[in-house]
């Protein structure tokens, strides 16, 4: 049986929101911190696992994972409703539960008092160090949402001035969030336990926060965007030291390693592995995730599957000669870089990536390409195992062994919350943007490596037209490596919800999020004619056949401007607290 981490602990009220919490309560309350020993200051950092160590989520949750639909905020993953948020469609926000100091209030409580404490000086200074990591955590995943926010230290009572003070701007954030991200790296001793918090965790936290913030203010001509990169590419270099013991997970070769990765039980010594959430049905706390995937009716974005390169050339599938949209489904996807066949379902029997798509019954290998919407009707001898808006079944965090029973909730795979290879990513994508050396063998040709994809990205890689259209403005020197990387990072963090947070600091949604979404051309060799016209009628395709899932469905366009990189501030704040206001700019 696997070790739960995320205990129950009386410290519940510390969820509660600061403006309704009355002074002197129990978490401040001197009683608790005088006798509060490790095992309480344990508990008592428990409390915000669950809330921000989110993985798939909720154990025993109907709800999909948090790390794959965070795609669907994006144009990476398309689902059967067009994403308001990705179109630009979101209206303001009377509430937000984003805009919650509990989390915030509670750390702020414990760095007040913990020093009371009876426990030794060890685990005060550990514990210390996972509130300034969580403290960090959730003002940044504050900051990325709504802009300017007010800055709190200290635990404020029903009557404190600073209840309705202004916005603190994002600088003084950024600032204060890696001050606090550099105690938790001196505070937290490296890594032992890889669902627990550690030095190894606040080192990648500081580079993606400083990565972030830097390539935002850059694509914003804003001032100390190279100071924040700088930090970013040392940070992850940092931890690409030997002494910290991470490496790229390759237990599997390069035909299912990637693949594997997202399906283990565990990660304790698993090398690429930072930070996870564990999940155990033997104590209640399973998920549902292989068997929601296959009738989930999400499909890879056709642009998104057009970035994986050809195997045989190493160039992009619109320029190498081999590829063609033409070509029928299943050889479209043969011969190109091995992340997209260990995403993706193949639908092959034969093929040990097929995934979910085909099953054994009365002996007999049955299935086929998915169910387009899921409007089909199955027959005995075609029966439709898998459904997909774009023709594109996400087999990535799929456990077929976890599919095939009958009970809900069986789901044992943990989530990999934090890991190396987003490091190699900050590593060189700062080091591009700066003019520094990105160190292309050990970070991006290492990823490469991993499936077998036998060419390297060189310094000065050819220009990619597709590439060039989606990213025109580049500030950094090297353009097209700068456009090879970003191109890296979305295949490699395909589905762990990443993407929209990459084309908000792009400043890329305005470009990519207003285009049509597509999905694949229809191939007869899998749909029959009937089938094909269904589509076609009911869903759409465009002038060159592929399927557009959103063109008589919804009627309307996408609309993202650029209002839509932050969120407003709630309504209902900004009637309490006015000094909130001005919101932010187009709110």
């Amino acid at each position: 049986m696997k070790k739960y981490i995320y205990l129950l602990t009386y410290i519940t009220m510390i969820s509660c929101n600061y403006l309704d919490v009355e002074p002197g309560d129990t978490i401040t309350d001197t009683r608790f911190w005088a006798t509060a020993n490790g095992v309480a200051l344990e508990q008592y950092c428990h409390t915000y696992y669950p809330s921000l160590v989110i993985g798939h989520g909720n154990p025993n949750s109907w709800d999909g994972s948090p790390l794959i639909t965070a795609d669907l905020q994006s144009d990476n993953l398309l689902s059967g409703g067009a994403n308001q948020i990705a179109f630009g469609k979101n209206v303001k926000n009377h509430t937000d539960g984003a805009w919650s100091w509990g989390v915030i209030r509670g750390c702020n409580a414990f760095l007040e008092n913990y020093m009371r404490s009876p426990a030794s000086a060890n685990d005060k200074r550990h514990y210390a160090g996972e509130i300034y990591f969580f403290k960090a955590w959730d003002y940044f995943n504050k900051m990325k949402r709504f802009g300017d926010l007010p800055w709190y230290d200290k635990v404020l009572d029903k009557n404190d001035p600073d209840l309705y003070k202004k916005r603190d701007s994002r600088v003084l954030i950024t600032d204060s969030i890696l001050m606090c991200l550099d105690r938790a790296i001196e505070y937290l001793p490296k890594q032992t336990d890889v669902c627990k918090v550690s030095k190894n965790a606040a080192l990648l936290l500081k580079a993606r926060v400083c990565l972030y913030e830097g390539t935002w203010r850059r694509y914003r001509d804003m001032e100390g965007d190279e100071e924040l990169l700088k930090k970013a590419y040392d940070t992850a270099g940092e931890l690409m030291k030997t002494e910290y013991g991470h490496n790229l997970y390759t237990g599997n070769g390069t035909e299912m390693s990637y693949f594997n990765l997202f399906i283990q039980d565990h990660y304790q010594g698993n090398p690429e592995i930072i930070l996870s959430r564990e999940y155990d049905p033997a104590i209640n706390m399973g998920h549902q995730i292989s068997r929601q995937y296959p009738m989930s009716n999400y499909g890879m974005s056709r642009d998104c599957f057009e970035e994986y390169l050809c195997s045989r050339t190493g160039k992009p599938i619109s320029v190498c000669g081999c590829h063609n949209p033409h070509m029928g489904y299943l050889s479209e996807m043969m011969d190109r870089d091995r992340r997209l066949v260990q995403t993706i379902c193949v639908p092959d029997p034969n093929s040990p990536h097929a995934q979910y798509l085909y099953r054994k019954d009365g002996g007999l290998m049955k299935g086929g390409a998915p169910n387009i919407f899921n409007l089909f009707d199955g027959t005995n001898e075609r029966p439709f195992y898998g459904t997909s808006v774009t023709g594109y079944c996400i087999s990535k965090f799929y456990k077929a062994s976890e599919w095939e029973g009958t009970e809900a909730f069986k789901g044992t795979t943990d989530a990999p919350v934090m890991r190396y290879a987003e490091v190699l990513l900050i590593r060189a994508e700062a080091g591009a943007e700066l003019g520094l050396d990105p160190e292309l063998d050990k970070t991006i040709n290492a990823l490469r490596r991993r499936v077998g994809f036998s060419f390297d990205l060189t310094a000065n890689p050819v220009e990619d037209p597709d590439l060039a259209s989606k990213y025109p403005d580049i500030k950094g020197a090297d353009k097209n490596l700068i456009r090879e990387i970003r191109r890296e990072r979305r295949i490699e963090l395909f589905a762990e919800g990443y993407r929209w947070d990459d084309l908000c600091r792009w400043r890329a949604g305005v470009n990519l999020l207003n285009r049509e979404r597509r999905g694949a051309i229809m191939d007869s060799k899998f749909y029959s004619a009937k089938e094909i016209n269904m589509i076609r009628e009911k869903i759409g395709f465009d002038e060159d056949g592929f399927i557009t899932p959103y063109a008589i469905r919804v009627t309307y366009k996408p609309s993202f401007t650029e209002k839509n990189y932050l969120f407003n501030i709630p309504i209902e704040e900004t009637s309490l607290n006015p000094n909130l206001l001005p919101d932010n700019p187009g709110w």
